[in-house]
């Protein structure tokens, strides 16, 4: 005997979420199988008339696992889940009790409400050669890969005509085109991994070396990102003691006095902290400076 899902009883799939922001006609809103787009255009199934919105600017889809995507359509300003700015064309899971903010409003997922599947026991056929495959190993499954399309591939439209109708040419365009969408989306939003709020760690200190500043990996990644956000008026401002200064504010987190005693001469005082690694090293405090420092100039480091 094999179960064979013959169907739901009662209510399909649904997502619950409510929402917040100016001049809304409802607090909830349902999304079911169909999926939910949103946009300022008037075609959008959830419509947001906000400047900060896109025509079309967000989208949440369903997947045959019943779970929920949401996917960023090229906004102008982002689709943000739970306050961190997702990749476009790349669509994000969801789960209970996280938030989507797009422009000044604001989704949270409240609950999801699945249907009942009705099971029905029917003989199993011994010479189902499918019985004979080796079943995944616990924790594993095959699911559709997200962002691409399920029937047909999307392209059949630079095609001429007389294949969009043409099933056999819809999915096996699909075949190339899951291998190379993952590519194309990094190639499309590469400006993402050069952006200091949000590029990934490891590249921070790559993209700092590009103005010669060290950032050392013991760092916290909160100043790490501070120092390349302001790189550009750091690097304006190189050689000069209010650069220097903000330079070490910024990298050990404390208040940073600098002398100017004579001519080219100058004193650099920086709180002694026995707790932070960073300070504690004078080598590290020197490279820095050095690195910043005309090479006309002597300094003196005093650690109060």
């Amino acid at each position: 005997m094999t179960d064979i899902i013959t169907g739901l009883d009662g209510d399909e799939v649904k997502a619950l979420f409510r929402i917040s922001g100016p001049e809304l006609e409802t607090d909830e809103i349902v999304v079911g199988r169909q999926g939910l787009r949103a946009g300022r255009g008037s075609d959008n199934s959830l419509v947001l008339n906000h400047r900060e919105i896109s025509r079309q600017h967000m989208r949440i889809t369903w997947r045959d696992d019943d779970s929920y995507l949401v996917e960023d359509l090229n906004s102008s300003n982002g689709v943000f889940l739970n306050e961190a700015r997702i990749t476009s064309r790349l669509p994000q899971e969801l789960s209970v009790g996280d938030t989507i903010r797009l422009g000044p409003f604001i989704l949270r997922l409240e609950r999801l409400v699945f249907a009942q599947r009705v099971v029905r026991r029917v003989p199993t056929d011994s010479s189902d050669p499918s019985d004979s495959l080796p079943a995944l190993p616990d924790g594993l499954s095959v699911s559709h890969p997200p962002g691409v399309p399920r029937d047909a591939s999307t392209w059949l439209e630079y095609l001429p005509s007389v294949f969009s109708d043409n099933e056999f040419t819809g999915r096996f365009l699909l075949i190339f085109e899951s291998m190379l969408n993952p590519i194309t989306w990094h190639i499309d939003n590469f400006d993402l991994y050069l952006a200091a709020n949000i590029a990934p760690g490891e590249w921070l200190q790559w993209m700092a070396s590009w103005f010669d500043v060290l950032l050392v990996p013991e760092m916290p990644l909160e100043r790490q990102r501070s120092i390349l956000g302001q790189m550009g008026w750091l690097f304006q401002r190189r050689g000069t003691v209010a650069g220097i200064q903000r330079l070490l504010e910024l990298y050990f987190a404390v208040s940073v006095e600098i002398i100017e005693e004579e001519l080219c001469q100058f004193t650099v005082r920086l709180p002694h902290t026995p707790d932070d690694p960073l300070l504690s090293s004078e080598t590290l405090i020197r490279r820095l400076i050095d690195s910043q420092c005309p090479s006309f100039a002597a300094y003196r480091l005093e650690m109060v």
